[in-house]
């Protein structure tokens, strides 16, 4: 496995682990799936909004509507709505990624 992929393979088994160990002992911990939001932005946002104490605002659901001005960089995407043209877009570098799968799904992690 090239060193690279062994580093993040490695890296995101511990940070998923060690999320999975902070939100089992904490309340206030919320795991968000991307491709849940994305299927079903409204409830999995009003669940989030609520989760944080805060009043739903259909502006929460449009968010890409904002003019505010933006200056990170990635300020073409958050004038974009929710989309999952991302989901799923690792799989176009299979076989280079068959080691870091191997290793994801051996710490018990899935990765589709």
């Amino acid at each position: 496995m090239p060193p690279v992929w062994g580093d993040l393979s490695f890296l995101n088994s511990r940070f998923y682990k060690l999320m999975q160990h902070f939100s089992a002992l904490h309340s206030n911990i919320k795991l968000v799936k991307y491709e849940e939001l994305v299927a079903q932005p409204e409830q999995q946002i009003k669940e989030l909004v609520s989760f944080c104490n805060l009043e739903w605002q259909v502006q929460c659901i449009d968010f890409h509507l904002n003019t505010a001005p933006e200056s990170t960089p990635s300020k073409v995407q958050v004038r974009q709505p929710l989309n999952n043209k991302a989901i799923g877009r690792w799989k176009a570098f299979k076989p280079h990624t068959n080691t870091a799968v191997k290793y994801l799904l051996s710490q018990g992690i899935s990765v589709e």
